[in-house]
């Protein structure tokens, strides 16, 4: 039957029965397992868009997601049961949670002209609190593995129609122990829910955590939004600085004054002010809830969430009420089957005579024995002639072939070279051969593996040269300060003095406005018209005068670049967020 226009098809030994929704790196569908004997269970598919299979570094983040999460098992956290690929198709088997998102139950409440209950409020984030605590902990091979998840949003947490709490998505979680260490300074997670040490670019820990917890638990108690400005920059800025206009009972006058500096140390903005684990967060949380005098458990929870969404519940009673077996997907014949019950040695056929009271052996048992004895004394006698004489093993007349490897991603040796100067236009000669290009410029295909001389010129200017070396990075920015040439000392004329008549009024100056640049990664440099700026972004009220002019960005450590043409207006200022890809 197909759902939303999705028509079912088999995906490996599962049946992917309905397309629940896609990101920018993943598509999230439901579907069956079929195991032995008609054995069937409902689970989540979360499979790797086909544009990004060739992406080695979606993929990798893709399968570091699995990676980690598998070493997570808790009731707060979805879990993950596989990790595999069909064809050029990545994919992760997960736990399906029937219900709805935080997101989905704060907006619910909103059109209701509600918000979530206090008590209610407490219960959810104190779960998810146990949750990521249990994930901050978690060990791999006796080690702790330094788990942060770097994205606690109302999206990924998910509420059961029973009334299950689980965090989800760690698919941008950092482990301390991950052989590739995250860069410093980029920025990963939605933009209104990280802390301020990601913002700066700073190492992050677990109180990261902390203060996106805290911002959850506020739009929880508000019904909106805590960090959203005019554009990115803004909601970034917000972020950094831990801009909170007031506690939750401006707002929402039910919130009591414990909960509300509860609240406000969750978002301190500097992380010692912080709790300092989700246990000790928990724990807050858990004695504020005693206080209310009020019970929550999985069940007034469920109830609740069942009374703010009863059309989208009673559907799914519905479905699953009506819920018919599914065939068993046909499966690849190099996939091994399971004996048809016919042929079980443990499953008696039609023809089968009932075993004999014990004790009794029937005379075609007997029969049966003594032939097993005479083979194995057979077998006996032919295994000591054997080992007694053992002729050469003779030649084979074909090579044996080795055993097939899976394929793996090929690796390029080849190197980008980001080359810039101060001015620019000067030419590039590499390995002392003209590249007809002119400063800024972008070399790639160079050999990794060998130094490149690199010589620029230019009329006036003194020749600049200098040996690059690649190491273990793929892209390498050079910023080079060109240097006049020496002039011999021209004697100054002597001038004729002449006598002032009437001031001259001073030339005008040229009108101006203002330019402010971030990027996501939250670091790269910044060329304006060819010539780069002192410092990396983020850059705030850089004055240019009025017209056109050329923005490049480059981040040398990620191979990233990106250029963007803006236009000032006089006493205008002209906020540019580039996301680098």
């Amino acid at each position: 039957m197909a759902h939303n226009g999705f028509e079912p098809q088999t995906f490996g030994k599962y049946l992917l029965t309905e397309r629940i929704g896609a990101g920018g790196m993943a598509e999230i569908f439901r579907a069956t397992a079929f195991g032995v004997e008609g054995f069937t269970k409902e689970l989540c598919i979360k499979r790797i868009l086909p544009t990004l299979t060739s992406d080695e570094t979606f993929v990798r983040m893709f399968i570091d997601e699995a990676k980690i999460a598998v070493n997570l098992h808790h009731a707060n956290i979805v879990q993950v049961f596989d990790l595999g690929r069909i064809g050029e198709h990545y994919f992760i088997a997960m736990e399906l949670v029937r219900g709805r998102d935080l997101l989905q139950i704060i907006n619910g409440c909103r059109a209701r002209k509600e918000r979530i209950p206090v008590h209610i409020a407490l219960y959810l984030m104190s779960s998810v609190c146990q949750g990521l605590d249990h994930a901050h902990r978690v060990k791999l091979d006796g080690r702790p593995l330094g788990l942060i998840h770097r994205d606690v949003s109302p999206s990924n947490i998910l509420i059961s129609w029973e009334g299950a709490v689980k965090v989800a998505d760690f698919g941008i979680a950092k482990a301390a122990l991950k052989d590739e260490k995250t860069v410093t300074g980029t920025l990963k997670g939605k933009y209104g829910y990280l802390s301020p040490e990601q913002v700066r670019g700073d190492e992050v820990d677990l109180r990261s955590d902390i203060f996106a917890a805290g911002i959850v638990l506020y739009e929880c108690l508000v019904g909106k939004r805590l960090f959203k400005g005019a554009t990115d920059l803004e909601t970034l800025e917000q972020v950094r600085e831990a801009r909170v206009a007031g506690p939750p009972s401006s707002i929402n006058k039910s919130v009591p004054p414990e909960v509300d500096a509860l609240v406000l140390r969750a978002l301190s903005v500097r992380p010692e002010d912080r709790f300092q684990t989700a246990a000790e967060m928990h724990a807050a949380l858990a004695d504020q809830l005693f206080a209310t005098s009020k019970r929550v458990d999985p069940t007034v929870l469920a109830a609740f969430v069942q009374a703010l969404f009863p059309e989208e519940h009673l559907l799914e009673e519905e479905r699953q009420k009506s819920k018919t077996p599914l065939p068993f997907p046909p499966q690849p014949e190099a996939e091994a089957r399971m004996p048809s019950p016919a042929t079980r040695p443990d499953i008696p056929t039609p023809h089968t005579p009932l075993p004999l009271p014990p004790g009794r052996l029937s005379p075609m048992a007997l029969g049966v024995i003594g032939s097993i004895i005479i083979f194995i004394l057979a077998a006996a006698a032919i295994g000591i002639a054997y080992v007694a004489y053992q002729p050469p093993a003779p030649t084979p007349s074909e090579p044996v072939e080795p055993p097939v490897e899976p394929a793996r991603p090929v690796q390029t040796d080849d190197g980008t070279l980001e080359i810039g100067s101060r001015p620019g236009g000067a030419r590039i000669r590499i390995d002392g051969a003209d590249s007809d290009l002119v400063t800024p410029a972008t070399v790639r295909g160079l050999d990794r593996k060998r130094a490149h001389r690199i010589e620029l010129s230019l009329e006036s200017y003194q020749t600049w040269s200098k040996q690059v070396e690649f190491g273990p990075v793929q892209m390498v920015a050079i910023d080079a300060q060109l240097q006049p040439e020496a002039r011999k000392p021209v004697p100054p004329k002597k001038r004729r003095r002449r006598k002032k008549t009437t001031s001259e009024p001073a030339p005008a100056r040229a009108a101006t406005g203002t330019l402010n640049v971030n990027t996501v990664p939250v670091w790269a440099y910044v060329y304006v018209d060819g010539k780069k700026l002192a410092r990396p972004t983020p850059v705030y009220k850089l004055e240019l005068k009025t017209g056109s002019h050329t923005i490049r960005l480059v981040n040398p450590k990620l191979g990233l670049t990106s250029t963007r043409k803006v236009v000032i207006q006089k006493g205008k200022t002209v906020d540019l967020v580039v996301e680098l890809k």
